[in-house]
């Protein structure tokens, strides 16, 4: 998860750049397993190692001073279509009508806060940076995605888990988000607008968490 600070690298093909970009082809890639199938347990070891190459990129961005603007757009996608894949599978398997409507409203949420932000920087200039409660939802996400996607096919055998040890978490990450797209809404006024050559270069659809 990229810092929220300003650009600091003016080239766009940097080691962050190219890992955020792997860690997309390794979601389609689980995807693709798991709906055929085939290796579902190397495809959630795939999950687990894009996962954690999400915050070493992050960790290497800021490091060596190669946080770019492109990057700040490319690395919540990757992360939003991870989690897109983990929990796809999840509704799936559990086959549960109280786990789909979870998973549809965080999603919801999701699209509306991405539409949000982007309306946000087209329309009024103003970039609205992933704050602290959206970066923890993100990592709550994570754990409680690839625990009950490595559980069930690493350990034990299949979906066959309770509908309320799924459906808790899944409450809490609802909650976090929603009051992480309360703030987001509030705290935009305060976001200062950008110049104009500043906003072209980011006025892109915005992914946000």
């Amino acid at each position: 998860m990229r810092s929220s600070a300003g650009v600091h690298s003016e080239s766009r093909l940097t080691v962050p750049n190219v890992l955020t970009v792997l860690r997309m082809v390794m979601a389609v890639a689980a995807a693709i397993s798991f709906a055929t199938d085939s290796w579902p347990r190397i495809a959630v070891i795939v999950c687990v190692v894009a996962a954690l190459l999400d915050a070493f990129d992050g960790w290497y961005a800021r490091a060596f001073s190669q946080v770019t603007s492109l990057g700040k757009h490319l690395d919540p996608l990757a992360d939003k279509l991870l989690m897109a894949v983990v929990y796809g599978v999840i509704a799936v398997g559990m086959r549960s009508i109280t786990i789909w409507v979870f998973i549809g409203l965080i999603a919801l949420r999701e699209v509306a806060v991405t539409l949000f932000r982007s309306y946000s920087l087209r329309r009024r200039g103003r970039f609205i940076p992933a704050n602290r409660l959206g970066k923890y939802k993100m990592i709550l996400q994570s754990v409680v995605g690839l625990s009950i996607v490595g559980y069930a096919y690493l350990w034990n055998g299949g979906f066959d888990i309770p509908t309320g040890i799924v459906a808790a978490p899944l409450a809490l990450i609802l909650v976090i988000s929603l009051v992480a797209a309360v703030e987001y809404v509030w705290g935009e006024r305060l976001v200062p607008t950008q110049r104009a050559s500043e906003s072209s270069d980011s006025n892109r659809m915005v992914v946000g968490r």
